[in-house]
């Protein structure tokens, strides 16, 4: 690990420093947080391994938008890393090393917009769909005169459209099987 840790007795105490040394010691740490972050690629392992607690860690992000958005540009750094060796893997397969599910996901997670799946259902289309699913069912109902479909599959496409608020109106030709 490339971060330097200082023993704690090397450290004045807080309350011996002025608020100029401080000032400082915080922008050294936050830089040292930063440059630990492109390491580990998380907060864990970036505030534990510059000894702050992740309280800290919040406070900074909270009260310096600066800090904020160096931060977003670690995790991009740290994202833009993991594409490497995703691409070092498909240039030479049989030197990777470690798990590809695990770099997936790593992807997923740390860069969203580029690598996790974009698949929205919007609520028209589940309505839609399930609209389908009991034309479907009352159609296979009707060509076949074996069992009707279990009350409860019935009774849950029922309830969901009817939460949605757009229950189909059930009349005397749809309650005998009839469209």
């Amino acid at each position: 690990m490339g971060i330097p840790k200082k023993p704690a007795k090397e450290q004045p105490l807080l309350r011996d420093r002025s608020n100029a040394e401080r000032s400082a010691d915080v922008v050294k740490r936050k830089a040292l947080y930063l440059k630990a972050y492109g390491e580990f690629g998380n907060v864990r392992g970036a505030t534990g391994a510059i000894g702050i607690s992740r309280q800290t860690y919040r406070r900074w992000v909270r009260e310096d938008p600066d800090f904020m958005r160096d931060v977003e540009d670690a995790k991009q750094e740290f994202g833009e890393y993991l594409e490497g060796i995703a691409l070092e893997r498909v240039k030479n397969p049989d030197k990777g090393k470690g798990s590809d599910v695990l770099l997936i996901f790593l992807l997923n997670g740390t860069m969203p917009w580029k690598y996790r799946p974009q698949i929205a259902i919007s609520e028209d289309s589940a309505k839609d769909l399930i609209l389908e699913w009991r034309k479907a069912a009352q159609d296979v109902k009707a060509e076949a005169v074996s069992e009707p479909l279990p009350a409860g599959v019935e009774q849950t496409l029922t309830e969901l459209l009817e939460k949605r608020g757009s229950a189909p109106v059930k009349d005397e030709e749809t309650e005998r099987g009839e469209l």
